[in-house]
């Protein structure tokens, strides 16, 4: 298993990862939009995509928005998305994803990488632990329209 920087290549393979990893999440099936979006990020070069990838097929993918800290003063790295397909967790991949998105953050001068998951979601907390990161003292809020 590699982990590469995803291309506009991967948007079809990619879109099939997006879309569940949307669903895991409670969104409905949307196709033709997370194509759409996908393909708006890479023309935009407003996020960063990586991917993992076995003998052409795509394991899992990871998203990260640049952003900025104002209490740091520095930039920062939000990582919106983590998403490995079914049949593939257990296998390390997730770890793999998070260890480019950190090499890449340092490579970048990034000194955060934030992250949010879902309360429920305790394997993917477990795994944010051993890799390192720390819950904060902030809480999360979010106004939707």
């Amino acid at each position: 298993m590699t982990v590469r920087r995803a291309t506009h290549l991967d948007i079809t393979s990619l879109m099939v990862l997006m879309n569940e990893f949307r669903k895991f999440y409670k969104q409905e099936s949307n196709p033709e939009e997370v194509e759409s979006f996908l393909n708006d990020r890479m023309n935009k070069e407003d996020s960063v995509i990586f991917v993992a990838v076995l003998e052409d097929q795509l394991l899992g993918y990871t998203q990260l928005f640049p952003s900025f800290s104002t209490i740091k003063l520095e930039e920062i790295w939000i990582l919106n998305d983590l998403f490995v397909s079914e049949q593939f967790r257990g296998l390390g991949v997730a770890s793999q994803l998070l260890t480019s998105v950190l090499e890449f953050s340092k490579a970048t001068h990034r000194q955060q990488v934030w992250l949010l998951t879902g309360n429920d979601n305790k394997k993917a907390q477990q795994l944010y632990h051993k890799i390192g990161f720390n819950n904060t003292k902030f809480k999360h809020y979010v106004f939707n329209f």
